[in-house]
């Protein structure tokens, strides 16, 4: 059979609906100090005899010795709706907050070579990058970086260099080619502009190394680089 509560005046009503607020929002119960500034108490006995009816009641308990341990037995209804709305709303949002999450998780193709070229792309694992240095989340991909001739543009040997695929580039994007079934990332420059006489320089960020030169049917433009990811 269920228990009938006493009922409640409505300042320990207001009592408790504080005490229960304060619990959901902050995950612990209120000072006294905290009780009387809200209600603007005369002092502190003021508290505790509220405190006291309450406990009387059955609608909380105050362990002994024992500070901001204030124990609700019985939730006013008002805080019991208040709760119930808050846990139906974050059940709404949950997924939206999921689907707006700040990083993707794209494939990371195996190795390419920032020196001579390394070796054609292979599927290997996956790699989470934040969103915002991604244009288009399925058309993304990383790539582990080796060797040194990117050095002058900031990507090191055993960087994560993320990719927008696509097939073109412009001049002074530094993209991921393929030449010979073997990938390598560099700067591309299509030059000169006359297309009897074109070729494709792919030069290296490193002052000691020279550029590539190939006609344009040589290469084949895998992607341009929009991203690194360095551990420390």
């Amino acid at each position: 059979m269920k228990k009938i509560m006493p009922p409640l005046t409505e300042k320990e009503k207001a009592v408790l609906e504080f005490i229960e607020r304060i619990l959901v929002d902050k995950g612990i119960s209120p000072s006294y100090q905290e009780i009387r500034d809200h209600f603007g108490f005369a002092s502190f006995n003021s508290v505790q005899n509220y405190l006291k009816q309450l406990q009387n009641k059955g609608y909380i308990l105050i362990p002994p010795h024992q500070k901001r341990a204030i124990q609700i037995l019985k939730s006013a209804e008002s805080v019991q709706k208040q709760v119930v709305i808050a846990r139906d709303q974050a059940r709404k949002t949950a997924p939206l907050e999921r689907v707006q999450s700040d990083s993707n998780s794209i494939p990371l193709l195996g190795k390419v070579a920032a020196g001579l070229p390394l070796e054609a792309m292979d599927y290997d694992e996956f790699v989470e990058v934040p969103r915002s240095m991604l244009r288009n989340p399925d058309k993304s991909f990383a790539l582990r970086v080796v060797g040194k001739s990117m050095i002058e543009d900031g990507i090191l040997d055993g960087d994560l260099i993320v990719i927008q695929k696509q097939e073109n580039a412009s001049n002074g994007e530094i993209v991921v080619a393929t030449v010979d079934n073997e990938s390598t990332v560099k700067r591309f420059y299509l030059k000169p502009q006359n297309k009897a006489s074109e070729q494709i320089e792919l030069r290296p960020a490193n002052s000691t190394m020279q550029s590539m030169f190939f006609d344009p049917d040589q290469v084949k433009i895998q992607g341009v680089v929009v991203g690194l990811l360095r551990k420390f």
